[in-house]
């Protein structure tokens, strides 16, 4: 997705000079074209998230897009108070870009993965939230949102891939990936996609579940998301995220306050350091999110439930 990212962003830049690039740290190689074809709109500041996204606020304020790039753990921990006061109140065209988003930096630890980053930027006034699931979706969405009226957040994983199943998500639409009854299976992400593989095995284990992408966390989707809810016996949300906060927190929120009741469970992760370090796909299938793992974790979800349905 990185790569997807500087090919759009660049393209968008020779069409629009408000675009700036603002990075931090292992940014600065990865952007070397950008610099080439815009020296005076490529900032490279090091290792200092708060000051950066300071930085960017007033550039925005000067009447530039700037687009901040950095590791998403770093950008959306240590600078929430910049993020929240300087750009979210302020409701500033600022755009953050969050690569590694999920498990993607898992050989590191738990220092790298972002796995509370979506939880954290709900609470920034005024910020879109994009989680693409494959790099057409990212492009799409990186031009239909350059004029986004205020902050933005963008989530970038390194395992995504080019995958032509499905519609290409646009803001504030949910897309329907899969037809189905009975069972309703919520994601994000490039999650999405790995939904979409297991197919099969679903399949072979006697589920026929409808599915959703949600490619934008903010605006929500709500309207197709109880409209699909009152259809179903059971909701599965999935997500390479911590199962408090993010897409399973605002699933459960929303069909609260329509009053609408399903037996809903959260597959995500959590923190356990024993499983929190290896490449990502182990890590991934170590709390049911790849392969085999994800079918299993969500066939026994729906034949081991024995809730009322209810709403």
């Amino acid at each position: 997705m990185r790569a997807t990212f500087r090919r759009t962003l660049q393209r968008l830049a020779t069409h629009d000079s408000r675009i700036v690039f603002v990075g931090c740290d292992q940014t600065y190689n990865a952007m070397r074209e950008f610099k080439a074809a815009f020296p005076t709109r490529f900032f490279m500041e090091g290792i200092a998230e708060q000051y950066v996204v300071g930085m960017a606020a007033g550039l925005a304020t000067g009447g530039l897009i700037p687009y901040v790039q950095s590791i998403a753990t770093f950008i959306t921990r240590r600078a929430f108070e910049q993020l929240f006061i300087d750009i979210g109140l302020q409701r500033l065209r600022v755009r953050i870009v969050g690569s590694g988003g999920g498990l993607a930096y898992s050989e590191l630890g738990p220092t790298h993965t972002a796995l509370e980053d979506l939880a954290l930027l709900r609470q920034v006034p005024n910020i879109g939230i994009c989680v693409p699931r494959t790099n057409q979706e990212l492009e799409r969405l990186l031009v239909s949102t350059l004029e986004w009226d205020g902050p933005l957040y963008i989530r970038l994983s390194s395992d995504a891939h080019e995958d032509g199943r499905g519609p290409l998500g646009e803001v504030g639409q949910a897309c329907l990936l899969r037809p189905g009854k009975g069972a309703l299976i919520l994601s994000t992400g490039v999650v999405s996609s790995a939904i979409s593989a297991v197919e099969e095995l679903l399949l072979q284990g006697g589920l026929n579940p409808e599915v959703f992408h949600f490619p934008t966390l903010r605006p929500f989707d709500s309207a197709t998301l109880c409209e699909a809810a009152r259809r179903a016996d059971q909701i599965i949300v999935i997500e390479e995220h911590d199962r408090d906060g993010g897409l399973g927190s605002m699933v459960i929120e929303t069909l609260a306050d329509a009053k609408i009741l399903r037996p809903t469970t959260r597959i995500g992760t959590r923190f356990e350091p024993a499983l929190s370090y290896g490449n990502q796909m182990e890590i991934g299938a170590n709390f049911g999110l790849r392969g085999p793992a994800l079918a299993q974790a969500i066939l026994s979800v729906c034949f081991t439930s024995t809730r009322p349905r209810g709403g």
